[in-house]
């Protein structure tokens, strides 16, 4: 599951671009370009400063980068950061992989019950993968896990419903 997880994201990491300002957009495009030319020091170099100013699929991109070991150091504590600041902002590819991280137990104590949250978050959010993640997560649940991650995805839309009015 995990390789195959890592191989999607990866894809749909390479159409991702952020709407925000141009310059961060060009930076953006810029370090997927280098990406997919197999330059990932320019890619995290391209990448950081944009995810330093808080643009979730510059974010994302780090922190896959972290978490594959491309142009950098392999650290998915660091993978897990970087995962979580863009899943706080919507992206749901940081979402699902942040679920997978959890899942296993990777850069983070592992936790089903998280897992299930992030996994089923960016199901919602639009990534159709994610649903395999959430699945097996769920399968480890007790019923009282079952409640414990249905909180913490209502509470993660509750939270967000609000910032969008």
């Amino acid at each position: 599951m995990c390789i195959k997880l890592v191989v999607i994201c990866a894809a749909l990491l390479a159409v991702a671009v952020p709407s925000s300002g141009t310059a961060i957009a060009q930076d953006f495009r810029s370090g997927l370009s280098a990406y997919n030319n197999g330059d990932y020091t320019r890619a995290f170099r391209d990448w950081l400063g944009p995810a330093e100013h808080g643009d979730p699929a510059a974010q994302a991109g780090i922190g896959f980068l972290f978490h594959k070991g491309l142009g950098v150091m392999q650290d998915d504590a660091e993978a897990a950061g970087w995962f979580v600041k863009a899943a706080e902002q919507g992206q749901a590819e940081a979402q699902l992989l942040l679920g997978t991280l959890f899942f296993f137990g990777r850069g983070v104590p592992q936790s089903y019950v998280s897992a299930f949250a992030w996994c089923d978050i960016a199901e919602t959010n639009g990534q159709s993968d994610a649903s395999e993640c959430r699945d097996v997560a769920l399968e480890h649940l007790s019923p009282m896990e079952m409640q414990q991650s249905f909180s913490i995805v209502s509470e993660w839309f509750r939270r967000h419903t609000r910032s969008v009015r």
